[in-house]
């Protein structure tokens, strides 16, 4: 299957713009209503208002410092898996993380349907 990633990096740029902005409203724009997030924490963040909450829980200093395109496999026309690594920063202390997607296409837009995130170690 051809790896057409068409919208799939303009989605990036809106996801990281509405994180360092604390947008939390064009955050959550960008998850589909029961989407799941594995974070930081322990728990399963089932749904948007879980996934709200669990972004609202972080510093205010905390923004992403580079995320390059990830490595997106493509499904099917409307179904993307992206895996890469994304630097946050706190404020000047760097978080490096592992962060997966898995994107669906919805009325012509890119949403997550399933987000982990986790900290990464060593290089």
């Amino acid at each position: 299957m051809a790896n057409d990633t068409s919208g799939i990096e303009t989605f990036l740029a809106q996801w990281i713009a509405a994180f360092n902005a604390h947008d939390l409203d064009a955050h959550m724009a960008l998850y589909l209503e029961d989407a799941t997030l594995f974070g930081a924490v322990d728990e399963l963040q089932v749904g948007r208002a879980a996934i709200r909450e669990y972004f609202k829980g972080r510093a205010p200093d905390v923004k992403v410092r580079v995320y390059p395109m990830p490595r997106v496999t493509m499904l099917s026309p409307d179904i993307a898996v992206t895996a890469g690594h994304v630097d946050f920063a706190d404020g000047d202390t760097p978080v490096p993380y592992r962060m997966t997607w898995v994107l669906v296409k919805r009325g012509g837009s890119w949403r997550i349907a399933q987000h982990h995130g986790s900290p990464r170690r060593g290089k």
